[in-house]
């Protein structure tokens, strides 16, 4: 089902195709034991996004929790994500909620890392989580082509900005490095690492790392909303540590800090 302008509505009646026109701004929310997990987050990074559309609308007013609670209830959720959209058109504004599949990492893939490849590509204004069908469509073909997990962005000049759904760190005697957020879109398990980073004053460069450095790094990871903290084994043909201290560390902390919500 999905709740459209607080409605329950037949999913089968529905089509993403409807952002393919106006704007649309969305959340996606991680579901875990029954509960929408970190929500301050999400709520946060929604009212940026608003605001830097210059669109008048106030987070608050929308009583998004209470939404969401009531579509888990409906559905009966206990795991999964919640897509939160925002579609703007010249003459109205819609509100959707509803369950999106997902591809949650395997025990296998947190022990053994996942591999990931490059393009060059970039987002649009990526400070907004705006829905962009193109940049989308593009790296679900190159996931499905490559059977890889997930995809990074290269900048015209060389850079490693994100990934396609996911952001990306990398680490190197014992510093962590990830790009700054005028770069990318700050994801909400990104800002939980950037908080474990200082509260155990792990060494943290927020700078942009280039691609053809790559080898010199010793290991690299994803944070997201399906992914948490999930180690990479190798980018393209570039292998990356699975072992390493500072890594396994912190996904320790993350996870136990996850266990501990609910």
């Amino acid at each position: 089902m999905i709740l459209k302008n607080n409605t329950i509505t037949d999913i089968s009646d529905f089509s993403e195709k409807i952002f393919e026109n106006g704007l649309s701004i969305y959340e996606v929310i991680r579901v875990y034991n029954g509960h929408p997990i970190f929500l301050s987050d999400n709520l946060q990074r929604l009212d940026n996004s608003i605001k830097k559309s210059n669109i008048d609308i106030h987070v608050c007013n929308l009583h998004i929790e209470n939404k969401l609670n009531e579509l888990i209830r409906l559905e009966q959720m206990k795991e999964g994500n919640i897509k939160y959209v925002l579609h703007f058109t010249t003459d109205k504004t819609d509100e959707y909620i509803y369950q999106i599949p997902h591809c949650y990492p395997t025990e296998k893939d947190y022990r053994e890392g996942v591999a990931t490849i490059s393009c060059q590509a970039m987002r649009n204004n990526p400070e907004v989580k705006y829905i962009n069908n193109g940049l989308r469509d593009m790296t679900n073909r190159l996931l499905r082509e490559h059977a890889v997990y997930e995809v990074l962005l290269i900048d015209r000049d060389g850079w490693v900005t994100e990934g396609s759904r996911s952001n990306v760190f990398f680490i190197k005697d014992g510093i962590f490095y990830t790009a700054p957020t005028r770069y990318v879109l700050p994801g909400t398990a990104r800002k939980r690492v950037l908080d474990i980073c200082k509260e155990q004053t792990f060494p943290l460069r927020e700078e942009r790392v280039a691609y053809q450095n790559l080898p010199s790094f010793d290991a690299a990871f994803i944070t997201g909303t399906s992914p948490l903290v999930l180690p990479i084994k190798t980018i393209d043909h570039y292998p990356f540590s699975l072992d390493n201290r500072y890594l396994r560390k912190l996904m320790e902390i993350y996870f136990s800090l996850l266990n501990n919500v609910f």
